[in-house]
């Protein structure tokens, strides 16, 4: 009987040894991922500034903090960086997150940056996701109603929005995600993967 007991005891501490080193590996794995993303995102987030200062002759490399009129700008202008499309950056200065955003989105961008997953801030739509990594969209969840977001376009033209509802949604709701009456919507996935932390946001 004490074999037995010792036995199990065994498998257990052997188990819980195995859930401890995955535990830690996965941590290790999502800083490094985290520090990545942070030195790509910083590095593109730079040469979009770049290429709105040379479209607007903004040599400070500033962008003009008006903003966007829909009338004028009905479609999002593209920029091709280095084989890769952009649409420019987001800024959410309460968080001190600032990052460049890929025109679509897939798996290689989304390790760089946030993507455009629909919409625009022209027509009042625009949904933007990012991995949730700490660098990155991990940051969302220190959002509060009434903080302010800011989207340049690769004109220079900011675009402000208010924080108005912090939700999460189901990982399958597409629909509700891109059909819903908010200007801006920014998402991640929750640690785990099944559902998307999203930010609603209305344009200032």
């Amino acid at each position: 009987m004490k074999n037995k007991y010792r036995t199990i005891g065994n498998i257990l501490l052997i188990t819980g040894s195995v859930l401890i080193g995955g535990a830690v590996i996965l941590i290790v794995t999502n800083m490094i991922l985290s520090n990545n993303l942070k030195e790509e995102t910083m590095k593109l987030t730079g040469d979009i500034k770049t290429e709105i200062s040379r479209r607007t002759g903004d040599d400070t490399g500033k962008t003009k903090g008006d903003s966007a009129n829909g009338a004028e700008y009905a479609e999002l202008e593209i920029a091709v960086i280095d084989d890769c499309p952009y649409d420019g950056y987001l800024t959410i200065p309460v968080i001190d997150l600032e990052m460049a955003v890929f025109d679509t989105w897939n798996e290689d961008y989304l390790r760089k940056s946030a993507c455009r997953y629909f919409g625009s801030p022209y027509t009042d739509d625009l949904v933007i996701a990012g991995h949730n990594y700490k660098s990155g969209f991990g940051k969302l969840k220190k959002l509060v109603p009434g903080d302010a977001v800011y989207f340049t376009d690769m004109n220079g033209k900011a675009t402000g929005y208010v924080v108005e509802v912090i939700e999460v949604l189901d990982g399958t709701a597409v629909e509700e995600m891109i059909t819903s009456d908010w200007d801006l919507s920014l998402y991640t996935c929750t640690y785990g993967g099944k559902s998307r932390l999203t930010v609603r946001c209305r344009k200032i």
